[in-house]
């Protein structure tokens, strides 16, 4: 399925354009990063890799027999037949308005025959499709055939350096998202250059946001234990969770980019996500690789050095977040609760590094309220695509019709928590506690339920945004009631 209609508009992809020769001459496009803005090999990697690890490694060893036997393997083991890719849809517009003119379409591209084949079946565009065989159909190996298989000439849509070999032979060039000085060497061929469509560039926002640097406020989370916990005074406890929270930081940026490679298919169909860096193509997949591995690497070291207590707990959280990545936010419900204890974790990540008694029921507080907050981001996914038609929750393994049980469970699991937090304030209101004024704190649960309700409001009339903490961070609403929760808590010291 391509379903990349929005993803064009992210995309912002430029179309300049020369006017074509009067010989229709066959149109002969390139696949990878041009046709798609993505390379089909790493997408079959990257599906093999959260899907079917062990049949990626049995691929790997095909390499041996060099670049197109890797290929085959890869084929062979990862379908992408339901996977949805990001085409470049301008180009698919001019190709369209070409084949009006008469013009015969043909795909070549050095991706292996049964991927080529697939994309070619899905647009319904090509009179033939060519891929990598026994040899990688690429730069030299390629110009020979197209020059064999079209000796009168023929113009060609391709992307990189590779391709300068195929223009050489060819009597048109088609630049599609090529780099600078690759666009520099393809004009000075002297062939006519019909058309360029050009790529949006990975801005810094864009870097940011798959980061997602806007979500490390969640992260805050940890230093709850050491304010709960009274122990603002104690200086080297405060540096030490600085700079552990940084090497949390920098896991949780790592775990949202494998999170984003691993449900790439997925986000391509939902009406927000498919504008990811990731997901529109404008952040590659091996660049998502090499980010998330290099963060990993720096904050386990890092946290090791600080407590290795600490790395302990920082480790569980990469597990549950790889599990989670691997399958289990496939799992109905089961998904909200995962998310709900790694939220709980980040909580036990500050626990850890405190030397004096934590709050023990921060943590039962901690499940029930984030539990609730996960089944808030899902159930407002299922009213919306109540209401749009969309089959983006297949791939969650929910229906609309689990629109009451979300409501139930997601109401009653906020209740609970509230519960949790009556049950705390009286606890502390014993007059051996540290409280001068502990009956303020009463006024907590009462705020929380106002915030709670609205949160659960919004949601159930489909206008909540994905993430209920992001929007608890941007609601003008929502910062007033938190203003007033700190209040109490510092007026009841």
């Amino acid at each position: 399925m391509l379903d990349s209609g929005p993803l064009s508009n992210e995309m912002s992809l430029d179309v300049v354009g020369e006017p074509a020769p009067q010989a229709l001459s066959p149109i002969v496009v390139d696949l990878d990063e041009t046709l798609v803005v993505t390379d089909t090999l790493y997408e079959q990697i990257a599906v093999g890799l959260f899907t079917r690890p062990l049949a990626v490694l049995g691929a790997t060893l095909f390499l041996l027999n060099g670049r197109a036997a890797l290929k085959a393997a890869l084929a062979r083991q990862i379908d992408l037949t339901h996977i949805t890719l990001p085409i470049r849809e301008d180009l698919v517009h001019w190709l369209h308005q070409q084949a009006d003119l008469g013009r015969e379409l043909h795909l070549c591209s050095a991706a292996a025959q049964p991927v080529v084949d697939m994309m070619a079946k899905r647009l319904g565009l090509f009179a033939s499709a060519i891929g990598s065989a026994d040899a990688n159909l690429k730069g030299k190996a390629k110009a020979g055939y197209l020059k064999q298989r079209f000796p009168d000439g023929f113009t060609y849509v391709g992307d990189s350096a590779a391709d300068i070999a195929v223009w050489r032979e060819a009597s048109g060039i088609v630049l599609a998202g090529v780099s600078p000085s690759v666009a520099r060497t393809a004009r000075n061929l002297g062939k006519p250059v019909e058309a360029e469509f050009r790529n949006a560039e990975l801005s810094f926002k864009d870097l940011l946001k798959a980061l997602r640097v806007h979500h490390w406020s969640k992260n805050v989370l940890m230093f709850l234990p050491l304010i709960l916990g009274h122990a603002w005074h104690d200086i080297p406890l405060i540096v030490q969770t600085v700079l552990a929270f940084i090497c949390l930081l920098m896991v949780t940026s790592a775990t949202y980019l494998l999170n984003d490679m691993a449900d790439l298919s997925a986000d391509r169909q939902h009406w927000s996500k498919r504008n990811r860096a990731l997901a529109s193509g404008r952040m590659s997949i091996p660049l998502g690789f090499k980010l998330s591995g290099t963060l990993l690497v720096v904050a386990f070291i890092s946290a090791i050095i600080i407590s290795p207590v600490f790395a302990a707990a920082l480790a569980s959280y990469l597990v549950i977040t790889g599990s989670y990545s691997l399958g289990l936010k496939r799992v109905p419900l089961l998904d909200t609760l995962i998310i709900g204890v790694l939220f709980t974790v980040r909580i036990v990540m500050g626990v850890v590094l405190l030397t004096r008694p934590s709050p023990a029921w921060l943590l039962t507080f901690s499940v029930f309220f984030f539990f609730s907050l996960a089944v808030t981001k899902r159930h407002t996914e299922i009213v919306r695509a109540a209401v749009t038609g969309s089959h983006s929750l297949a791939s969650r393994g929910y229906c609309v019709e689990d629109a009451p049980l979300t409501l139930t469970l997601g109401i009653a699991s906020a209740i609970a928590s509230l519960v949790v937090l009556v049950l705390f304030i009286i606890e502390e209101m014993l007059p051996a506690n540290i409280y001068s004024h502990p009956q303020i704190l009463a006024g907590m649960p009462l705020v929380l339920a106002i915030w709670l309700g609205r949160v659960w409001l919004l949601a159930h009339r489909g206008r909540m945004n994905d993430d209920p903490v992001s929007f608890a961070l941007r609601d003008r609403i929502s910062l007033v009631l938190g203003s007033i929760v700190v209040l109490l808590f510092l007026a009841a010291l």
